[in-house]
């Protein structure tokens, strides 16, 4: 059980410049080894002139346990200095709601309500109340710079399929369905969204730029992609970055059903927690907006005639409500702050059901091709 042994937050926060606009917030805390990834929030509160208390930012994501002083674990999260800039606050500072989740199962791992953060200074560089716009460097930090060798391919399409899946996009290729492409394949694995993320990341490590269209859980797993490390996703120029069909962005009710799950993807898959009810809302609770609005989401059900009982795959039909395809429900495939590109009718979630695979879609396909950023 990951959450077995709490963390617990102790003493004070402290800050570290790191340049002319970041800080290094270094958060103490106990029963966490140096080295492990935890998934780590908190907000940042101050008090303006008269005393009144403000809310400047929200902070964290992805970081990496480390050793301080002595035996001291801390947990590191990054503030861009420039929110401080921006809001009315200057004294006493503090952290609220400070939470630490598992990163793979996004169980808890601990929670403080309140840190007081001391030692916290403006740079000396930025002006207070200089408002100025939000820039994505406040909200997702600074770009690395991108090596690319003079050899290296141009931008491309990826193709990413989903949990414990074939190549189901292959009869879209042969057809011609894509172009410029590349695909990504991990068959018949069961991963977290954050280990099936960063395999999409190394595999186009070589590219200087990738789009995305993902079925399925691939599409989960292209937005946490996006949302938490850097990738070729950051370098890509179109007009849609992320596109997924199927996806079940608030989860499925066969994800922790051995039986559904062995008759549609076949035994031996095992269950998924991030892609239960459960598990997928304490996912999404962490994606922030910014990156829900770069996806672009397709869902689909079975062709439902008045003279027949329809479905698209008997075995999940009794524990799917409709509509749904056969895996997701068109109602837990909704992605709240993204783009929602429509329902259609007669494609199912895979091949081997009543209605065609919805990757097999030649209208769909050509036109996610046409958008996609590349």
């Amino acid at each position: 059980d990951v959450a077995a042994s709490r963390a617990v937050f102790e003493g004070e926060a402290f800050a570290k410049s790191i340049d002319d606009t970041r800080l290094r917030i270094e958060l103490p805390v106990r029963n966490l080894k140096a080295g492990q990834k935890v998934l780590a929030h908190a907000e940042v509160w101050g008090r303006d002139a008269d005393g009144n208390q403000k809310a400047i930012a929200w902070i964290g994501g992805m970081t990496l346990a480390e050793k301080s002083f002595g035996r001291q674990i801390v947990l590191p999260i990054t503030l861009d200095a420039r929110w401080l800039a921006r809001s009315d606050a200057e004294s006493n500072y503090e952290l609220r709601n400070i939470r630490a989740q598992d990163s793979d199962s996004f169980a808890m791992l601990g929670t403080r309500e309140i840190v007081s953060l001391p030692n916290i200074e403006l740079p000396e560089n930025l002006q207070r109340n200089s408002g100025g716009e939000i820039t994505e460097e406040m909200r997702t930090g600074v770009r690395p710079v991108k090596e690319i060798e003079t050899d290296a391919p141009g931008g491309k399409l990826m193709l990413v399929h989903g949990y414990c899946s074939g190549d189901v996009w292959a009869t879209a290729r042969n057809a011609g369905h894509f172009s410029n492409y590349v695909t990504f394949l991990d068959l018949g694995q069961n991963r977290s969204h954050d280990q099936f993320a960063q395999l999409i990341r190394d595999f186009g490590a070589s590219l200087p730029s990738f789009g995305i269209v993902a079925h399925s859980q691939g599409g989960a797993a292209s937005l946490h992609l996006y949302t938490y490390y850097w990738s070729g996703l950051d370098y890509a120029t179109g007009t849609r970055l992320i596109q997924s069909v199927g996806t079940p962005y608030q989860g499925t009710a066969i994800a922790g059903n051995l039986a559904a799950l062995g008759s549609v993807f076949g035994a031996g898959c095992g269950s998924n927690n991030d892609l239960t009810y459960s598990g997928a809302a304490a996912w999404m609770a962490n994606i922030p907006t910014w990156a829900r609005a770069k996806v672009f989401y397709h869902t689909t059900s079975f062709t439902d005639l008045w003279y027949r009982y329809d479905y698209c795959s008997l075995a999940t039909d009794l524990f799917l409500g409709d509509p749904e395809d056969g895996v997701v429900e068109k109602a837990y495939a909704q992605l709240p702050g993204a783009n929602n590109l429509g329902h259609k009718t007669g494609w199912c979630h895979t091949s081997g059901m009543r209605d065609p695979a919805q990757t097999t879609d030649s209208s769909r396909n050509t036109n996610m091709n046409v958008y996609a950023a590349r």
